[in-house]
């Protein structure tokens, strides 16, 4: 009986923690969502300085997230989006034309990152 019990144990802190991350994750995805959002907006209305700040602390947040997320997660799936986050600031302070190209590739891999981790029940179990 005691066996059972150390199983049913494990098996609902499995679950909790799975949970637990996916929430986290859905967070601060939208989170970061968000700042690609005023990014966005700040390169839409020529305030390329408010820009380069906000794509600075959006580059910051997605690196703090990876650290934390690279154990739960697949690191090829972070490294893909690490190659993208990393170039946002460079092409803002450039005046690059293709910011708004990897803006965009950013926040589908968030969204599709968001999407693949939410806590459904096929995926807890």
């Amino acid at each position: 009986m005691t066996r059972i019990k150390i199983s049913i144990g494990i098996l609902a802190l499995l679950i909790g923690l799975s949970i637990f991350f996916g929430i986290w994750i859905n967070n601060k995805c939208d989170d970061m969502l968000d700042e690609i959002s005023t990014v966005f907006t700040l390169l839409n209305n020529s305030e390329t300085e408010k820009a380069l700040s906000a794509s600075d602390n959006l580059n910051s947040h997605w690196k703090s997230f990876r650290k934390k997320a690279a154990v739960m997660l697949k690191n090829n799936e972070l490294t893909e989006i690490d190659c993208i986050s990393s170039g946002i600031p460079y092409l803002i302070e450039n005046g690059s034309d293709e910011v708004h190209s990897r803006l965009m590739e950013f926040q589908h891999m968030l969204e599709m990152l968001k999407s693949s981790e939410s806590p459904t029940i096929t995926r807890i179990l």
